[in-house]
């Protein structure tokens, strides 16, 4: 079954009050139509999962989404990501999986297979214009560390343009 799980939503489940940036909110996967589901549920609507779910995992509310992704040179951060690949070191390797999940959003990069080997995984990549294969080491990243190398990617992007 494939699925692709929408980011957090603004809005309780339980009781369709706005969800607050920066709380903690509860996420489950249900089924619905053959499809997979992402419900949200504030901290005081929580009362455990519901029954025919297929998980659930406690986050934070995001912030609200700034206007910053669509100013955002895609190019340039294709080209980034292509340097990085070429022989990233330990540092490197984050920005390079930050970047390839972020162009993948954008639908610069297409992930073509996921590859396990011994103890880690690797994402086979491809640029829209059929560059590639890429292959990219998944890192496990916390959302806090996530978001702050886009934005350090962000304000490096914005130093280079001005």
């Amino acid at each position: 079954m494939e699925f692709n799980v929408r980011p957090a939503s603004r809005v309780c489940a339980a009781t369709g009050k706005e969800l607050i940036p920066g709380r903690p909110c509860w996420s489950v996967l249900i089924e619905r139509d053959g499809r997979i589901v992402r419900q949200d549920y504030s901290e005081e609507s929580w009362t455990g999962p519901p029954e025919g779910i297929v998980g659930y995992w406690e986050c934070l509310v995001p912030d609200r989404p700034s206007s910053r992704a669509g100013l955002m040179d895609l190019g340039a951060l294709f080209s980034y990501f292509v340097q990085l690949c070429e022989s990233p070191n330990s540092v490197e390797q984050d920005y390079q999986y930050v970047l390839a999940l972020l162009l993948m959003r954008k639908r610069r990069l297409i992930l073509e297979e996921t590859l396990e080997t011994e103890d880690r995984t690797t994402l086979r990549l491809t640029g829209a214009a059929g560059e590639g294969p890429f292959d990219v080491v998944e890192r496990d990243l916390s959302e806090a560390v996530i978001e702050e190398l886009q934005n350090k990617l962000f304000q490096e992007q914005t130093s280079l343009a001005g």
